[in-house]
């Protein structure tokens, strides 16, 4: 258990008037000898700091000082005995910072000692019998006690059980945001395997039917065709081996065309069905390959997503900009014109910056000063072609 503020000045408050009080009551009382009263009443009170500190060593100290207060108080005092007033305070309060503090075994130990021992010591090791007086008092004492002593250990092991079920909460969290990113690269990594297998495909093709297709040939050239169909089939099969275990058997998806630029205008419709107006600018003539295609298809697609889900009924906007051999794709919106009602687990920008690097871009984002999110993906276009001076598209509303 974490010391909160009130314990840190509780406990030294109860110690003191503990201490003072036990004090004046064995010396003046009970009169003990004033050494023997006062160092008995500093010792005993000094223990509800050392078992809140230190449980063990507390509670050994205040079974002590009971047993010894019980011992010394004459026999034939009228006063509440073996366990006094303060006494039974002090040690009460012992118990159920025991109960907090320490193990239960140990808790209830130490409770059980100090009814035994003080039950010896108010006997004086059974030289006298023990008149009912004292048998009440100790029967109160241990009741009351027992009581207390039970409410802490239970409130103990909730508190435990709570900070254990906190844990776990947040393993269990932390674990599912790990799946999310796995299960996130596994699909990009499904994607490409797709992509690129496909192209390795219509290599391996045309080199193996270049012979047939241009009859005549040099016998080097076929050679080298021959070569070149040798690698890419190797080159699929070791691609097959390492990424087959990321395919399942049963995503029928997997075998459909990925979507590219192409689809862009598609992907914006549907979003503006949902209730998003969207504008969408590109620029004409750009036909990049269909990995960068696929990068930028599903960047755009998780943006608008975002937005669909944390800014309903807002202006969203789609912009493609390319300038020299890179690719910029913006994507923003404004503040939203109503309440989002999904909650997210936040995996969406971890899975577009993933894209992003698979192509060996980037992507920054963050929220836009007046309101609203901007995502912008920078994108190599490594030599993808882009017909120069045509002007852009219009803005597509």
């Amino acid at each position: 258990m974490l010391r909160t503020r009130w314990e840190l000045v509780l406990l030294p408050f109860v110690t003191l008037v503990m201490l003072v009080l036990g004090a004046a009551l064995n010396t003046a009382l009970y009169e003990m000898n004033v050494v023997v009263g006062f160092a008995l009443a500093v010792a005993h009170a000094g223990s509800i700091l050392l078992t809140y500190n230190r449980p063990l060593p507390g509670i050994l100290l205040s079974v002590v000082c009971v047993t010894l207060i019980a011992w010394v108080i004459a026999p034939e005092s009228t006063l509440p005995r073996p366990f006094t007033v303060v006494a039974l305070l002090t040690q009460l309060a012992v118990t159920v910072i025991s109960g907090f503090r320490a193990p239960w075994y140990l808790a209830a130990a130490g409770w059980l000692a100090s009814v035994v021992l003080v039950s010896i010591g108010a006997s004086h090791l059974g030289s006298q019998d023990v008149p009912q007086a004292e048998i009440t008092n100790m029967v109160v004492f241990a009741s009351i006690s027992f009581g207390a002593l039970l409410a802490s250990i239970i409130a103990r092991q909730w508190q435990l059980i709570r900070q254990q079920l906190t844990v776990e909460r947040t393993v269990s969290a932390a674990e599912a945001a790990r799946r999310e990113l796995v299960e996130e690269r596994a699909g990009i990594a499904r994607e490409l395997h797709d992509v690129v297998a496909h192209g390795m495909s219509l290599v391996t093709v045309q080199a193996t039917t270049a012979r047939y297709r241009y009859p005549g040939m040099d016998e080097r050239i076929v050679a080298e065709f021959d070569e070149i169909a040798g690698h890419s089939r190797r080159a699929m099969a070791e691609m097959r081996q390492m990424l087959g275990v990321l395919r399942s058997e049963s995503a029928g998806r997997e075998t459909l065309p990925q979507p590219g630029l192409d689809d862009l205008e598609a992907l914006v419709g549907s979003i503006r069905r949902a209730g998003i107006e969207v504008d969408f600018e590109a620029p004409a003539g750009l036909s990049p390959g269909p990995v960068l295609g696929l990068a930028v298809y599903r960047i755009v697609q998780e943006a608008l997503s975002n937005v669909v889900r944390h800014a309903p009924q807002s202006h969203a906007s789609v912009d493609l900009e390319s300038h020299g051999e890179q690719l910029t794709v913006v994507v923003e919106n404004g503040a939203a014109k109503a309440a989002a009602t999904v909650s997210s687990g936040g995996h969406g920008l971890v899975g577009m910056q993933e894209r992003a690097q698979a192509v060996g871009g980037r992507l920054d984002y963050g929220p836009l000063p007046g309101g609203g999110f901007r995502v912008v993906a920078t994108l190599p276009l490594e030599g993808e072609t882009t017909t120069p001076g045509r002007p852009k598209t219009g803005k597509n509303r």
